[in-house]
């Protein structure tokens, strides 16, 4: 079934990568935002940023959480906390290392009455997150995350 969005139908994203000098370099993505990686140290690299593995996993939990969210306000949920952990794991498979799964886990307090409403956001982030979406079929995807409803404001 297709859905009707009340965003755009097509969407363009850019980002650049200029090297160091040295092990890593900086991605400068929309508005001058900058991320600085490098190569872990296990590979031979300095360590001094974030390693690109890590990128990976935070892009895919950031466009989970942003996907939940924007349920939450579609169904004015009051929402306590919310909180996702993710892990990539890869393994050389004989000719390089190719990222073999993914594991989400995460905890999400609502407010009384809510514990449905925030299931179903839980749902609806793990079915419309569009970079989860996109790899979901070359990737295995775990997903453990609870709802819970708030005990006297907690």
């Amino acid at each position: 079934m297709r859905i009707r969005s009340k965003y755009p139908e097509h969407l363009e994203y850019h980002a650049q990568s200029v090297w160091d000098g040295k092990t890593g370099g900086t991605i400068t993505a929309s508005d001058e935002r900058k991320i600085v990686y490098d190569t872990p140290k296990t590979y031979a690299g300095r360590g001094e940023g974030i390693c690109p593995d890590e990128i990976f996993i935070a892009a895919v939990l950031g466009c989970l959480n942003n996907t939940f969210l924007d349920f939450q306000r579609r169904f004015e949920m009051e929402l306590v906390s919310f909180k996702l952990d993710g892990k990539a794991t890869a393994s050389f498979d004989g000719e390089g290392y190719k990222i073999d799964g993914v594991e989400v886990t995460g905890e999400v307090v609502v407010g009384e009455d809510e514990l449905e409403t925030g299931q179903r956001c839980v749902e609806l982030m793990r079915e419309y997150c569009h970079l989860s979406r996109t790899i979901k079929d070359c990737i295995p995807f775990k997903y453990d995350v609870s709802v819970r409803e708030s005990t006297s404001g907690i």
